[in-house]
């Protein structure tokens, strides 16, 4: 099991990442919080971000997947949202340690 400091370092890593990537990206979403979830065995890390200019979806999620990925396997969900006349796409994710 993972301890609470070495949650916190990753939470912390996840966050910067991501959004540094959609700041790069000009993409105005920022990412607060990754969720975490005690397992008896494994601790599972959540999150989810947006990305509203769709040209830009397959730059932002490449390079935050990518990233991800050095956790070990992470199941990646997208969708595309219409909402009071706004567009976005979120992108879930989530990965055991």
């Amino acid at each position: 099991m993972i301890n609470d400091e070495e949650k916190a370092k990753i939470k912390k890593e996840i966050v910067d990442k991501i959004n540094s990537v959609l700041e790069k990206n000009n993409e105005s979403f920022r990412l607060d919080q990754v969720n975490v979830l005690n397992k008896n065995e494994t601790v599972k890390f959540m999150g989810n971000y947006r990305v509203y200019d769709r040209k830009n979806y397959n730059a932002v999620s490449g390079e935050i997947n990518t990233f991800l990925k050095k956790y070990g396997k992470v199941d990646i969900k997208s969708k595309k949202i219409r909402d009071s006349g706004m567009k976005f796409t979120t992108v879930s994710f989530n990965f055991e340690l």
